[in-house]
């Protein structure tokens, strides 16, 4: 995800004088123009290895990085500001898995709404643009996870069944990372919330709701156990915006792994990254996530979600999360029964809500009603959804 020395000339490079980290190698002056697969390197130990609050702290870091901004000469950019996040650049799941064209890494935002269903989806109304249960939401991931999704052939369903004739597993580099933002379109009955950011695409004014993160900071000892091991591979963290329906009853009520930074440290990291002053004050991390339960212990599970992104496993009614009695959500859990089955050649079925660790009998009944068990000859694809989802 690293960015040209040109835009990085204005990038203001401040020492973290306010936070106490225990990874220095993490830390360096270089740490924003680190390339992704050394930053990974450098930070698996302060992510995994350290405090929730050296936790959080690479979340803003992951946050800060990823949004580095970038000339939008063609839209006006977040808030008619001119300028767009570094992300809003980087191939979608259109871009990956929906095109014969290899994409061009030039650092040009896309000024179409790409979100990861269909088009003919949303035409139909499978997927509504103004209302707040499911959204838009696009991925894009950085050059190390697209070209390894390219190269090894994991981007329909045939070349995903030729890949386990000589594979095992699927197993992202280090340095790998995901992201998946929600927009809400800006209509008459759905108005922008204050402090909000916003974006024009070619379909209309949209305010940026979060953004998912999940990086690949550390290789598995054994890459076959994903579904299994508490032990750390993939961070995620889940950005909102703050003043968003519910986000801080379920961030106080639901979400289990959080250590809010104070002001002044949130300010430290974004004035280091440059991007101070933009709005990205207006958001913040759910929490964070390394593996199914506390300290990898297996009694408690951890919860990590989002009020948008996740809204189907909150209730009684996904549109009031303000309201929510329960939320069954964890992004290391649901993503890691992301999963193959050489024999049959499907997909393990998607939509299923597991937290906590995971066990071979964990089931979910396809669409065409028959249960399929994850112990039963499925074989992971590194907590990679956006392969079951779009390999067709």
């Amino acid at each position: 995800m690293i960015l040209t020395k040109k835009i990085l000339a204005v990038t203001l490079m401040l020492p973290f004088s306010t936070l106490a980290f225990s990874g220095s190698s993490c830390i360096s002056d270089d740490w924003l123009t680190k390339n992704d697969q050394v930053f990974a390197t450098d930070c698996a130990a302060m992510a995994f290895d350290q405090s929730l609050e050296d936790r959080q702290t690479i979340a803003w870091m992951l946050f800060t990085r990823a949004n580095q901004l970038i000339d939008d000469p063609t839209n006006g950019g977040f808030s008619n500001s001119g300028k767009v996040p570094f992300w809003m650049a980087l191939p979608t799941d259109p871009d990956t898995f929906a095109s014969k064209k290899p994409f061009l890494f030039k650092n040009t935002p896309r000024s179409g709404m790409k979100p990861s269903v269909e088009k003919s989806d949303i035409l139909a109304g499978n997927l509504t643009t103004a209302f707040p249960d499911h959204a838009n939401e696009e991925v894009t991931r950085n050059s190390i996870s697209y070209n390894y999704l390219i190269k090894s052939g994991l981007t329909t369903k045939a070349d995903v069944a030729q890949f386990f004739k000589t594979n095992d597993y699927v197993n992202m580099p280090v340095g790998s990372i995901e992201m998946k933002s929600s927009w809400l379109k800006v209509t008459e009955g759905s108005p922008l919330p204050e402090g909000a950011l916003t974006f024009k695409f070619d379909s209309g004014e949209y305010w940026w709701r979060g953004l998912h993160i999940m990086a690949k900071m550390r290789e598995l000892k054994d890459p076959t156990d994903t579904f299994y091991t508490d032990d750390p591979s993939w961070f995620w963290t889940t950005f909102e915006f703050n003043n968003g329906n519910g986000v801080k009853h379920v961030r106080e009520t639901f979400t289990t792994q959080r250590f809010p930074l104070d002001q002044g440290q949130i300010e430290s990291i974004l004035v280091a990254g440059g991007i101070s002053g933009f709005g990205f004050e207006n958001y913040a991390p759910n929490g964070t996530q390394i593996g199914f339960t506390v300290d990898g212990a297996g009694d408690i599970p951890v919860l990590l979600g989002n009020t948008t992104m996740e809204a189907p496993f909150g209730s009684p009614n996904t549109a009031q999360p303000q309201y929510w009695k329960e939320f069954e959500s964890s992004c290391h859990s649901c993503h890691a029964n992301a999963a193959y089955n050489p024999d049959t050649k499907e997909f393990f079925p998607r939509m299923a809500v597991p937290i906590g660790a995971l066990h071979p009998g964990f089931n979910k009944k396809d669409k065409a009603k028959i249960t399929r068990y994850l112990g039963q000859g499925y074989k992971t694809l590194d907590f990679m959804w956006p392969i079951v989802s779009n390999a067709h």
